[in-house]
């Protein structure tokens, strides 16, 4: 009974594992076996002058490759197979390859481990025939017999390992070459070799792709020369179904490639789920917007529908703008970062305080001006309109959010410009709106907006939150913009592929600046100029919250990646969208 179930074991172990088993004994030339550490992919090749040479070789996903060549022992290969699926070492497992049973001295082993930082193993026989040898890099190894010089071997190893820009499988073709052309099998003349393989798996497919050549008469075509076509015609169509994927998936900060419809899909859920009447939301990839929705009602009560006219709030996403537009400033010689703001414009408001004369523009970006958030809300968060403007530590020595810096670095900029503040509206529109086509955005509140712009929600009825609206339709830098998910993605291109500022304006809005201290609410942060910066394992991410209570907002983006999205919601949940967001994105 025992018997049977080795047997039956043994035989399921054979058929899942994705390896390439063949049993006919092969006498081979030369081959490669490789990983790559960080894509996963596993892979071998190989040609000979024998009818048919793919079957020295063994892939097993995701832990490794075995090549068994010159004698090429089934059984010794099966026991290497064996060894590697129970997770033993590199040594192990030659060792159990080189059993006397198998009659080591008369083949050529190579052994590489996917998770193992140590390079591959190889042994040659005593009594395999010349020329033979191997030579082994970090993560390959290439081995050959029956060679006609020690070229082919260090040809092959250098195609392979100085092309590393090129794709995996395109390296194991290059190299596979290489050898061909420096002779190949000695027995074949100029055909070089009679049969030829490649293998390749790929963790994305979970699958292996296998190509091969064989049974090509001696003195006929040469095989590599015939595998390159073959390859070169696969990766063609793959190229072809690669575009045909991209072009209706959404690539994600971590290189993941998702389906417009999982999008949808996730969307409507989440807006089911958290209650939410209203969304604009778009995603970057690379040079343009590659998906965008508006979607819901303006309205929980009149059930009006969200388009692609729809205007939200971006409440103090508005910083980011404003930052770029003060950058802008910066670079047309207006202002200074490092100027003391009060040489431009004395400021009235908090002149009584002689610190004031130190805060700068950086300052002010930054949020380390000493300004509280608000003049009319108290330490505790209370509401007075009467408080006065007050400083509440030395300028440029710590963080502290504060809205009031944007509007006295406004204002500055208005009179450095002789217009009204209101006005700067006009001066943005013409500098950043328009050679953006950011359509109707805008800093002020005007007719179109009354007609287009979402009604905000709290806990699921309307609420007017602290939102601009025609009873308070001025001007803040810091929290009025209004504008939709199109509109605030050409914005963010434009700062990932450097439109309109200057390299170094640009920089300096990108660089660390200030930290805030963590609370028991918040985390540590890090920022430039009106923007969060923070690393995480594919690179900094850039973003920036907006919550005007009842409505929210948020985007975050990646230059590295060259991805990144942005939305805003009537409702008061855009955190748990954009957690929920997230992790749909780096999980899919």
């Amino acid at each position: 009974m025992l018997h049977q179930q080795k047997a039956k074991s043994r035989h399921l172990f054979s058929v899942v594992l994705l390896t390439l088993l063949i049993s006919i004994p092969s006498y081979a030339t030369w081959s490669i076996i490789a990983v790559d550490r960080v894509t996963g992919e596993i892979g071998i090749i190989g040609a000979s002058c024998t009818f048919d040479v793919q079957g020295i070789a063994s892939i097993v996903p995701k832990k490794g490759a075995i090549v068994v060549q010159a004698g090429s022992s089934y059984f010794a290969r099966m026991k290497g197979v064996e060894l590697m699926m129970s997770d033993s070492s590199a040594e192990a497992i030659l060792s159990g390859m080189r059993d006397k049973e198998f009659n080591p001295e008369r083949q050529q082993y190579g052994v590489v481990l996917l998770n193992d930082s140590n390079a591959p193993l190889t042994y040659s026989g005593q009594l395999i025939k010349d020329w033979n040898g191997s030579k082994v890099g970090d993560d390959f190894a290439v081995l050959g017999n029956i060679l006609v010089d020690e070229m082919v071997i260090k040809n092959a190893f250098e195609a392979f390992n100085n092309d590393r820009e090129e794709s995996f499988a395109m390296r194991l073709m290059s190299a596979l070459k290489a050898g061909e052309m420096a002779g190949g099998d000695k027995r074949c003349g100029l055909q070089y070799a009679r049969s030829a393989f490649i293998s390749v798996y790929n963790p994305k497919d979970d699958a292996i792709l296998k190509l091969s050549v064989h049974g090509i008469e001696k003195g006929g075509k040469p095989a590599v020369s015939l595998l390159d076509q073959q390859f070169k015609n696969w990766n063609i169509q793959q190229s072809k179904n690669d575009l045909i994927q991209t072009q209706n998936t959404i690539r994600s900060f971590n290189g993941n490639h998702i389906s417009s419809s999982k999008i949808d899909a996730f969307i409507k859920h989440q807006m089911d789920s958290l209650n939410m009447p209203g969304l604009s939301i778009a995603f970057i990839n690379d040079d343009k917007i590659v998906y965008h929705d508006a979607l819901g009602v303006k309205n929980n009560e009149t059930q009006e529908k969200v388009d692609d006219s729809t205007i939200f709030d971006a409440a103090s996403m508005s910083k980011t703008v404003f930052s770029f537009f003060a950058m802008k400033m910066v670079d047309d010689g207006l202002i200074d970062l490092d100027t003391p703001l009060y040489t431009y414009m004395k400021y009235p408001d908090i002149a009584y305080d002689e610190r004031y004369k130190s805060i700068t523009a950086r300052m002010v970006l930054s949020h380390t001006s000493g300004f509280p958030n608000w003049r009319f809300l108290d330490q505790n968060g209370n509401y007075n309109p009467n408080n006065k403007l007050t400083i509440q530590f030395e300028p440029g020595t710590k963080f502290q959010y504060s809205g009031e810096g944007y509007e006295y670095l406004a204002k500055v900029i208005a009179h450095l410009k002789g217009l009204k503040k209101n006005e700067l509206q006009t001066l943005i529109k013409k500098e950043i709106f328009d050679p953006l086509n950011m359509g109707k955005s805008s800093f002020v509140w005007n007719e179109y907006i009354e007609k287009h712009r979402v009604d905000g929600h709290f806990k699921g009825k309307l609420n007017n939150g602290y939102s601009n609206d025609a009873e308070d339709p001025n001007f803040k830098a810091s929290a009025s913009l209004q504008t939709e998910s199109k509109a605030y993605s050409n914005f963010l291109m434009a700062i990932m592929n450097l439109e309109i500022l200057s390299q170094k304006s640009r920089n300096e809005l990108l660089k660390i600046q200030s930290t805030s201290l963590a609370t028991k609410k918040s985390k540590e942060r890090k920022y430039g100029l009106g923007i969060v910066i923070e690393e995480s394992a594919y690179g900094t991410n850039y973003s920036h919250g907006g919550d005007n209570l009842s409505n929210t907002a948020l985007y975050i983006f990646n230059p590295e990646m060259k991805v990144g999205y942005v939305f805003f919601t009537n409702s008061e949940h855009k955190n748990t969208f954009h957690l929920n967001l997230l992790d749909f994105l780096l999980t899919q």
